[in-house]
This record gives C-alpha cells, structure tokens and sequence, in this order.
C-alpha cells in the first residue's frame, strides 16, 4: 500500500443503508445481543497458522494458502468461484493469480463483500517474510467471522433474494518490484472488469450489485487507529464505532484502548479497493493509520501480534455484519449517509 494526502474521487452513487442497522436500543443494548454468536479462537488460531507462511504468487505456500482458503469456504456452505488469469509481472515474468471468491445466496440482489488479500510480499533478502499483519490475519478474520455466524448464515440467512454475502480474497495486491498503478492490486483490477464486463438479466453490471466492499488490511497489531475514508460510507464506519463503544461499556472488549475513531481519515491509503472505487461501488477501508512499525518488514510475523486485539476486532466485526445482514432484510427507517 502507498499513501496518497488528499486525494478525492467522485462519489456518483450514494450508499443506501439501513440506518436502524446498527443503532442502539433505548436502553442501551446493541440488537443484536439478542442472537449470540460465540467466540471460536481455537478456529481462528488454527486457520491463522494455515495461512502465516511465505505466499508469494507462483510458491508453493502460495498454493497450500489457496487450497486451505477453498477448502475452508466449501466447508462454511460458500459456493466458491476461482478467478485465475496469467499476466506479465516485473522480476517473474509470467505469473499465474487466483482471486478466490466464496458466496452465500449467490442469486441475491446484492451483497455485503468482505475482502482482503491473501498473497505475501516478494523480498528476495527476505523469502520467510510471512506478512502476519499483512494479510494473514485479515484473511483469518473473514473466516472465522463466516464461522462463527455460520448457525446464522445456514439457517435465517441461506436463500434470501435481498441480499448475499461475498467474501473475495484477492490475489496479487503486493507490488513485485514498486508500488504503482500497474504493479499492484493485481487481482482486484481483473476481477473488477470481470465483473464490470459480466452483464445479468435486465442488462445489471454484476459489481453493480456489490452494495458495498469492505476492504481489511494490516490488522493484528497494538494499538490500531481505524478512520472513516468516504463519505458514502461513513455511516458504517460510525456503525462499528458504536458497536465497539457498546462491547466495551458490556464489559465485552479486553483492555482499553478503542480502535474506531469517528473521524475522517487524512488521505487516501491506495489498495486492493482502488479498481472497485473507480466503478463506484461504495468502499469501506478498515486499514489502519498510521501503518503497524512492523510493516514490511521480517518483523510482521505471529510473535508481533497483538492477540487481545486481535480478539477484540473478531467479536467487533462479526457483529458489525451479523447486524448489517440482519437489518438489510428488516428494512426499518431506511435513510441516506
């Protein structure tokens, strides 16, 4: 990822959201209280040591990734998809990426995507380079929050026409040689014209029905700052603000330092979104600023996690989407962000 200061793009779609989503009962509790989905850190832990090894597109710990990620998805219920093309790179030559997408309810509307990125950085001074923050965790956060809601996902959510959930894993977003627009992100640039290109019944654009992506990136370390990027998203963004602050006022939440700032990001952190923006599919970046110290570096590996943290995000955002799946089929005071 490189930051770009005061970057801005034209928002020509606003994100309709259902603002009773994410707000809080009037004495104080978070809805979705009501339906309690347990932690499961023995399957956090163990799909995170599945996917923290070297992954560099074309290795062979790349394709163990790959395999362990499908195998996970078909066994959640996702009917999964591999998006694989080859394409000229700087160093390597030809290489040969897989996107990886996993969905529920695949015929829905629309969908919430989850994404992130699950290939590791080339550093040929540093070919154990593991990327633990970078993006393993993320990617171990998607399916354990897919496992963890997957009593709710099988049996409440499974079929419904209004909505799908998507979670895309993308290949290919590290830069081989330097970050630029053309070595970088990969495999969300052609996954984002694929889906530009794909035309479904009454001639619907198939990333038109991408409500909106919500992109994670350079999670697991102490101390994380996580700020609203856009405005048609910031609504969301508030959203979790307030399910962290309410976890943490329950005596939910280990420690005190809070993640979620309600306040807009300075810049603009460039990433595997970057092709979806430029359709205009709504984004919301969870990445953090400033970056973790360990980033790009031998350091960003599972000795520099900070795993109350870590548990902290999983409980935050396995909320944040069980209520957003949950209230989207509600359809309560529906209002613009």
């Amino acid at each position: 990822m490189k930051v770009f200061t005061h970057f801005t793009h034209p928002r020509l779609l606003l994100l309709l959201v259902l603002g009773c989503c994410f707000q809080l009962h009037a004495n104080g509790q978070l809805q979705s209280q009501q339906l309690v989905f347990p932690d499961d850190n023995a399957h956090f832990n163990k799909t995170l040591a599945n996917i923290l090894q070297p992954r560099v597109v074309g290795s062979i710990g790349h394709t163990n990734v790959r395999n362990f990620i499908v195998s996970e998805l078909n066994a959640l219920g996702f009917t999964t998809e591999i998006d694989s093309f080859s394409q000229k790179v700087p160093i390597f030559g030809n290489v040969t990426f897989s996107n990886i997408v996993g969905v529920i309810n695949p015929n829905a509307n629309d969908f919430l995507a989850l994404s992130c990125h699950y290939d590791s950085k080339y550093f040929p001074k540093d070919p154990n380079f593991v990327g633990a923050t970078d993006s393993a965790v993320p990617c171990a956060i998607m399916l354990n929050t897919a496992k963890t809601l997957q009593p709710y996902l099988e049996q409440s959510f499974k079929n419904r026409q209004d909505l799908g959930l998507m979670l895309i894993f993308f290949d290919g977003e590290e830069a081989f040689r330097e970050w630029s627009n053309d070595d970088s992100v990969y495999g969300s640039r052609h996954l984002a014209k694929k889906y530009s290109n794909t035309k479904l019944k009454g001639n619907i654009r198939h990333i038109d029905r991408i409500e909106v992506l919500v992109l994670l990136d350079l999670l697991g370390a102490p101390n994380p700052k996580f700020y609203s990027f856009y405005d048609n998203t910031d609504g969301l963004h508030k959203s979790i603000h307030d399910i962290e602050r309410q976890l943490a006022k329950q005596k939910k939440l280990e420690g005190n330092n809070l993640m979620f700032m309600n306040r807009p990001a300075q810049g603009f952190v460039d990433d595997d979104h970057r092709p979806f923006l430029q359709e205009n599919v709504p984004i919301l970046h969870i990445i953090p600023t400033p970056f973790p110290i360990v980033w790009h570096t031998p350091n960003d590996d599972a000795t520099n996690l900070h795993w109350p943290t870590i548990r902290n995000f999983n409980k935050i955002f396995r909320t944040f989407v069980y209520e957003y799946l949950q209230r989207h089929m509600e359809r309560i005071n529906l209002r613009y962000f």
